[in-house]
This record gives structure tokens, sequence and C-alpha cells, in this order.
């Protein structure tokens, strides 16, 4: 994600992201979000809900990850997580699913094939951005047959 809509989340929810100043031995949250901005909003309303049910204080949850899994859905670890906050995680995770990684298009799907969003969730547009404009097929024109130019055809 690009650093201006991160430092946006730092500053809206920093207690959350308090993790982000953390050597990075103990959390991957100094590298940033690892992941394209499509999934930006779905990260600000997790983590929005997140704040909404959690208490100020050492034991409350602090996001400490945000990436992809491999099947390319929204990963997020959290330290000090209570099974409502996984719910929240579980349910942006699901969201991420059917959202394009790069414009948040809705629906999009994983992409297997060669290219360089294989891997993510993408839509169609993403992908046809980055492939290009397709070559326009070369067609031969149908001829008619020619015929002697004495012969005289009659139609009926």
């Amino acid at each position: 994600m690009d650093s201006h809509k991160t430092n946006e989340l730092y500053k809206k929810l920093p207690h959350l992201y308090r993790e982000r100043s953390a050597p990075l031995e103990s959390s991957d949250m100094g590298w940033g979000f690892q992941c394209e901005n499509g999934w930006y909003k779905i990260i600000y309303e997790m983590s929005k809900k997140i704040h909404k049910i959690s208490t100020e204080g050492e034991h409350a949850p602090a996001i400490s990850l945000v990436s992809r899994y491999e099947d390319g859905t929204l990963h997020v670890a959290v330290s000090n997580i209570t099974p409502p906050v996984a719910d929240i995680i579980m349910n942006a995770r699901e969201q991420s699913r059917l959202t394009c990684e790069f414009c948040a298009y809705t629906p999009a799907f994983l992409r297997t094939s060669k290219g360089p969003h294989r891997g993510h969730i993408a839509c169609g547009r993403c992908l046809r951005k980055v492939a290009g404009a397709p070559k326009a097929k070369v067609t031969k024109a149908k001829r008619k047959p020619r015929r002697a130019p004495d012969t005289i055809v009659v139609k009926r």
C-alpha cells in the first residue's frame, strides 16, 4: 500500500498500530502494509471495528502484520487477540476474497495464469490494463470468384 494511505491509518488508529515502531524481530509492521491500495477500505473498516470493541491499555489488540496469504486473501496478524477480534479479521479476509487488490472492484478472482497478477485477487479491468490492448486479428476479406468478362450472369 502506498505510504500516504499507510500513514493515514497510523494517524487515525495509533493505538491499534503501535507495533509499527517495534523492532523487526518482534513485529513485521515496520515494513508497512504488504498489499495493494484496493484493500485499503477493507483494512480501514476492520481497524475501526477492532478499535471500537477493544480497550485501551497494555493488553489491547495490536496489529503486527498485514499482508497476503498464498491463496491471495488478506492476512492480518494480531497480538492479544480475542474471539470477537478474530471474527472481525475473518470477515475482512472473506471480503478480500472477492475484492480486487488493485482497484477495489467487486467481483474479482484469484489469478493463476502467468503474468504480474499471478497469485493476486484481481478484476478483469486490471488484467486488461496490465496486458495492454489486444492486437486485432487481421482477417482476409472474402473475395467473389472471378468470372470471365464475356459471361453474363442472369438472376432469376
